[in-house]
């Protein structure tokens, strides 16, 4: 497993040291590059500090972080024994959502960061909802701030008795959870001696005995992304990014919701022509006849086309400042296309406490909240069921402000809005 790797996410509230642990996590693995220390270093000196301080290094990563200027650093990838890690960069759950469901980047797995101090909050239920709607089914927590409850067994028990049935609900049963001081650096790469009551592994341990990487689905029926079209050379070369399955030059392929259909002709790599596209690959495609594709289309086989459904049952939640209520247009992105979805009916409130039902049909949804709504496109849109595409079962709603929702398609329905006389 030694040349294996995972992109990873560091998911949490704000205040519960989530940058403190991945500033700890590039440190410790020395994966900051040495002449960003020594700049450090230079400026601690300048400052009057004496002696290396971890607060700084955090301090001044965080600073130019928000100047725009470490996005290399914060996506440096890290070593431990087993794996490389590649931390996705996260500013915050909004952000994190929005590139998640619109491919912009995937996660193999997460890790939670739960404050011993401050323990189990709404957004830390929020989280761990996300988590499971995005799609990631490989969950690590890490309880952070141990120091500041003097690594008292009781605070991480505590902790543990309040978000193991949430985890449990989502499905995340076998779920470690770690003690720690990512501050002070204790049970984050090596097991700790201020907590001897914690006979678990420490969090990088943890990660590489839980987590692989996530196999790529070659296996499943071809599900491929227009991204973009272009004028090449007299050729209209139609890039799209290949989901699931496997695209291969001669054979036929359909184009949705346009219902369009044509025969791959050639497909060109950065590295040149190649016979075949797989998961993850973008790649541009020539068709015979050319194709007038559009971005947003999914490109698959005749044999198992790809879902335009006149409507869907879908689950999600809500981020800060937003309300869905019935009736309202919503702004969907799913894969590379943006459409126009109704909201049909709002058929119940989830409780984020312990995820079962609230309210049956309550007319709206507001800030934090989880529900299950039928929307029905205005405009042809292909998603599919999550438990059989979840690359094209997840979705952002979107408004003004950016990432307004996140969701997954639950069922598929053939009627609509027009036929529901909506």
């Amino acid at each position: 497993m030694g040349s294996s790797k995972v992109n990873l996410v560091i998911i949490g509230h704000k205040d519960h040291g989530k940058s403190t642990l991945i500033g700890r996590l590039l440190y410790d693995s020395k994966a900051i590059p040495e002449q960003k220390l020594k700049e450090v270093e230079a400026e601690l000196k300048k400052a009057g500090g004496g002696g290396f301080r971890f607060a700084f290094l955090l301090d001044t990563l965080e600073e130019e972080r928000r100047g725009g200027l470490t996005i290399d650093i914060m996506q440096t990838p890290f070593k431990s024994g087993k794996r490389l890690y590649t931390i996705i960069d996260c500013p915050g759950h909004r952000e994190f959502a929005k590139k998640m469901l619109t491919g912009a980047s995937q996660a193999d797995a997460a890790v939670l960061v739960v404050s011993a101090k401050e323990g189990v909050e709404d957004q830390t239920r929020q989280h761990a909802f996300l988590v499971k709607t995005l799609g990631i089914q490989q969950l690590v927590v890490a309880v952070n701030k141990m120091d500041l409850v003097d690594y008292a067994e009781v605070s991480f028990a505590d902790v543990c008795e309040k978000l193991r049935p949430i985890l449990n609900s989502l499905g995340y049963e076998d779920t470690p959870i770690v003690p720690l001081s990512a501050l002070n650096g204790e049970n984050v790469f090596a097991k700790s001696e201020r907590m001897p009551w914690y006979g678990g592994p420490s969090l990088v341990e943890a990660l590489d005995e839980s987590l692989s990487p996530a196999a790529p689905p070659v296996s499943k029926s071809l599900r491929a992304c227009v991204q973009d079209v272009y004028e090449m050379g007299g050729k209209r070369v139609v890039v799209c990014k290949v989901l699931t399955g496997t695209l291969r030059a001669g054979e036929k392929v359909c184009f949705d919701p346009s219902g369009k259909t044509g025969r791959v002709k050639e497909l060109e790599s950065f590295g040149g022509e190649v016979e075949a596209a797989g998961p993850g690959d973008s790649v541009g495609v020539v068709f015979d006849p050319q194709m007038e594709a559009a971005r947003g289309e999914v490109v698959s086989h005749p044999s198992d086309r790809a879902n335009v459904p006149g409507s869907f049952l879908a689950e999600m939640v809500l981020f800060s400042n937003a309300e869905v209520k019935a009736g309202d247009a919503l702004r969907i992105r799913c894969g590379t296309a943006e459409r126009s979805c109704k909201v049909l009916e709002i058929v119940e409130k989830v409780d984020p406490v312990n995820l079962t039902v609230a309210e049956m049909r309550p007319g709206k949804l507001g800030s934090g909240e989880i529900g299950k709504l039928v929307l029905a496109p205005l405009e042809p849109l292909c998603v599919e069921e999550y438990s059989k595409f979840p690359e094209l079962g997840r979705f952002v709603v979107e408004n003004a402000k950016g990432a307004a929702a996140a969701g997954i398609v639950l069922k598929t329905f053939a009627g609509g809005a027009d036929r529901l006389g909506i």
